[in-house]
Parts: structure tokens; sequence; C-alpha cells
């Protein structure tokens, strides 16, 4: 091989391996950000230079991650959410409606920013772009219109729509909507309920991506097709799954699980808290609702009765994520209560025992990462969905939030902090979720590069030229049901005809004898 062989050689490496990457994540929810951040960052340190507009900057610089910032643009969702709001942003409509037709008014309206629109109208050359997949497809324009690849990150289990650009499969015979409270394991009348879940959410999704986000991002692109056309080539999707915990699905070349993707292994505890977690007897329960829903904005009779609750765990510390200021005085002695903890640091310390939660997704992967089981009290999306899998597993207690007593929290924290199968199930499906080949970070990092170096095409789905009455094989099953009809029908007349036949030659050989003669 001569010099200028190697040279080309190096150079294509150089090439392939720093990236340009552009990264618009418009939504202004802390949560979501948090799988979002560590995966920009992880792409950075891989070599690539990253454009990231989003609402959260780095607290510390990374070399190659270049933030457009959009903070204090739109109202944010950090610690400011009541309970009694986020009890009214439930069920199918109320959620389609709030994350595809409320929010896009405010999130495609971000492309009018001087900011954004410097991104949008650059002579940048990027390689791909990467965005969520939520409730609105508008940034989608922006891929279009550079012409490139792209990618889309649910912070969730797969929704049902966004299956079908892919062409997953979200059977719902057995694969429940995130939107429903059902399990893998579904009654006929859950599989009744969970089909019509499944069809409903992808119809308002399609119909408010063509009634409000079509409309809004037509105000800001020129000669843009209807964003499902774009929404259709997307070339691949990391999911926030894994099989583990909620179970085996029909595999999708184009559908990457990479749950525990925003797992921080450096996360430490403060001198602080590190003592007081070690100052416990038997242990430490954990309670946090988030980084959205603030827990004294419940009611204070339910406060009082979770603060009853805990004084009775006399060997028992709790560490409390809340708004000290807000919260019913006085404390019992065994709480204390922080604005922020390192959550991660804090599950995995072996002090913690219970997790209360509202059944983040994030949150809760960080709690099974490290075996802890949980009680959990949801509010709203995927949380049901979430806590009702882990309890069929075995290391979750669901309490509703209506039923919170004294005597229903007493009874969930003894059931998980008393029973050993709690215990033991959450160190079964730790292993389960950590056994794999390659972290979610690298295995993330890993198909990002294979689009930028080979493009989406090798991944699409060689079913995505079909019609879904193809797909589905509607047509052949009408074929082969007229088919059989018709052999059905042949046949019939045919016997008919041979047995009329027979009848008539039998009349002439032996004719019926006149009784009067």
């Amino acid at each position: 091989m001569d010099f200028r062989t190697i040279f080309l050689f190096l150079v294509a490496g150089y090439v392939a391996d720093c990236s340009r990457i552009l990264a618009i994540f418009p939504y202004q929810g802390r949560s979501h950000n948090i799988m979002f951040e560590p995966l920009m960052i992880g792409l950075a340190r891989a070599g690539h230079t990253v454009d990231v507009v989003s609402h959260f900057p780095l607290e510390k610089q990374v070399a190659g991650f270049n933030h457009i910032s959009l903070k204090g643009t739109l109202h944010f969702y950090v610690n400011n959410v009541t309970a009694s709001l986020a009890r009214k942003e439930n069920g199918v409509y109320q959620t389609l409606k709030f994350l595809s037709h409320q929010e896009p008014e405010s999130l495609c309206s971000l492309m009018r920013l001087p900011q954004v629109q410097n991104v949008i109208n650059s002579d940048t050359k990027y390689d791909i772009f990467i965005t969520e997949i939520l409730g609105s497809n508008c940034y989608l324009a922006v891929a279009h219109k550079m012409k490139i690849p792209f990618v889309g990150i649910v912070t969730n289990v797969m929704y049902s729509w966004a299956i079908d650009p892919v062409f997953g499969d979200a059977n719902p015979s057995f694969i429940p909507s995130q939107l429903s409270t059902f399990t893998n394991k579904m009654s006929f009348f859950e599989r009744v309920e969970n089909l019509m879940i499944h069809v409903y959410s992808k119809f308002l999704f399609s119909y408010f991506d063509k009634t409000v986000s079509d409309p809004l991002t037509k105000t800001y692109f020129e000669d843009v097709p209807p964003l499902n056309d774009i929404y259709n080539n997307m070339s691949l999707v990391l999911a926030n799954s894994h099989f583990s915990i909620h179970g085996v699905r029909p595999g999708n070349s184009a559908i990457v699980e990479v749950a525990g993707l925003h797992i921080d292994e450096t996360q430490v505890l403060s001198e602080e808290l590190e003592t007081y977690l070690n100052s416990s007897k038997d242990g430490v329960v954990y309670f946090s609702m988030g980084t959205m829903l603030r827990s004294d904005t419940f009611p204070v009779e339910r406060i009082l009765a979770m603060y009853e609750s805990f004084s009775e765990l006399k060997n028992y510390k709790v560490l409390w994520k809340g708004n000290l200021e807000d919260m019913p005085k006085p404390l019992p002695s065994n709480v204390k209560i922080v604005p922020w903890a390192p959550q991660y640091a804090v599950l995995r310390h072996p002090k913690v025992k219970a997790f209360v939660t509202h059944g983040g997704l994030m949150g809760t992967q960080e709690a099974i990462h490290v075996g802890v089981p949980m009680i959990g009290i949801p509010f709203f999306s995927d949380q049901t969905f979430n806590i009702m899998g882990y309890v069929q597993r075995g290391f979750a207690v669901h309490l509703d939030y209506d039923d919170i007593s004294k005597a229903s929290f007493s009874k969930a924290l003894t059931e998980v902090l008393s029973d050993p199968k709690y215990q033991s199930n959450a160190a079964r499906y730790s292993r389960l979720f950590r056994d794999r080949p390659l972290s979610p970070m690298d295995e993330a990092i890993f198909w990002i590069e294979y689009v930028i170096r080979n493009g989406g095409e090798p991944l699409r789905s060689s079913g995505r030229h079909l019609n879904w009455f193809q797909y589905y094989l509607i047509d052949v099953g009408l074929f082969l049901f007229f088919i059989t009809v018709l052999v059905i029908t042949v046949a019939f007349t045919f016997v008919k005809k041979v047995l009329h036949f027979i009848a008539r030659k039998l009349s002439y050989e032996h004719p019926i004898k006149d009784k009067s003669s």
C-alpha cells in the first residue's frame, strides 16, 4: 500500500469519526433533557462537533459541544407543576391534546427566534439531524431543508404513532400502549380497550399533525412537503426502553433500545447527604416526585398522613426531595427534606431500601439499575403504565394518589420493606437490565454513526412500499376468503347437480308404481 492510499484511508476515517451533528430539542421539560444531554455530550466526546439547540445550557463546557440557548423563551416545567394540574392532564385525549395541539403552538413558534433562524439558514454542512419524537414533527422540516438523514429520540417506550415511520410492530394484542394502565398480560376486554387506545392515539397525532403542526411549519419554510411525508423517512429511533422491564417485542433494526443511557456512574453524594444516609440503622426511604411535580402541593392531610407513616419507621431515615419552605411543619424527626439530590448516587447507596416515586421512566430506571424496590404514586402520561409493569414483575407496589391515607401508605411501606420478594425481584431485574453486550451510550453512538456512514436506507423496512392493507395482508386474506367461498360454492353446486342427476336417473330406472293399480 503506497503513501497516497494510506493518506486517503486516514482522511476518510477522520471524516467518518468527526462529523457535524445538529440537534434541536424544543420541549422545555427537564426530565426529557436528562436523556438528551448525556447523549450529546457522549457524541462530542466521541470526536464529533455537536450543535445543540435547547433550553438547558451545560453547567460545564465540553469540547465539541456548542449550545444555542432557548432558556427563558418558554414557561419552564421544572419544580412548578401542581398535583391538581398533573391529575387533569390525564387520559388519551387530554395527553395528545396537550402534546400535539397546545405544545406545538409554542414549540414550533420558537423557529421565529433569531438564534434558531441562524441555525436553520446556516451554510454549515451537517451530516445528521437529531430531535425528539413527541407531539409535533415541525422541526423535521429542518432535516428536509438541509437534505440530511435524521434520528428520532423517544424518551419513553415507543409511542403508537412513532412505530409507523420505521414499520415497527406494536401489536396491541400483547403490547400495551403506554397511555393505558395495562401490562403485557391483558384480559380480552383489556385487549379491546388497548386496541382502541392504540388506534385513537395514532389518529389524534395524525390529525393534530395535519391541522396544527403543518400550517405552523409552512410559516417558516417554503415548499415543505406534508410533515408526515418527511416523518416516514426517519432513519433511526432511539427508544428509552428495554425488553427486561417492558417485555420482548418484535425486532426492528431501525428501533434501538437504549434505556439507562442517562445513568451517570460518576455522580457522588455530598458529605452531608453521605453522613445522613449512613446514620440510619435499618435503612433509608427516598421520596421524590421528579423534576416537574411539587409534592408540597399535595393536600395537607395526605402529606400529614405520610409524615405519620414515616414517623413509625423508628429505625429508618427518610430523604425527601421537595420544597421545605412550603411543607407542613413540624417534620418527623427521621425525615430530611432537600430541594435537590443527586438521585442516582442516592439510590445506589447501600442503605437505601425503597424509593417512593411518581413513576417517571428516568428515575425508575435508575432504581431498577441498582435494584431498589419502589412504591409508585403515578399522576399522568406513562407513569401508571410504568408502575403497573413493575408491579407485575414483583418489585413495586402501586398506590393511587386519591387513596393516600395513613393506613394505605403504611401498608405499602411495610410491604416493600418487610417482604423479601421485593428486594429479591429488584435484584433480579437489575441483573437483567444491566446485562448487555454494549452500554446504552455506546449502542446509541454506534447507530448514530452508522447512519452518518451509510445513510438511513439500509435500516428502512422492506415493507415501506406497501399500503396498510397490503402490510397487514388484508388483501391476501380477502383473496383467500373469496377463493375459499368460490371453491365451496362450486363444490356445493357440483355435488347438488350430481345428486340431482343421480336422483333423476334412479327415477327413470325404478319408476314409482301407481297405487290404484
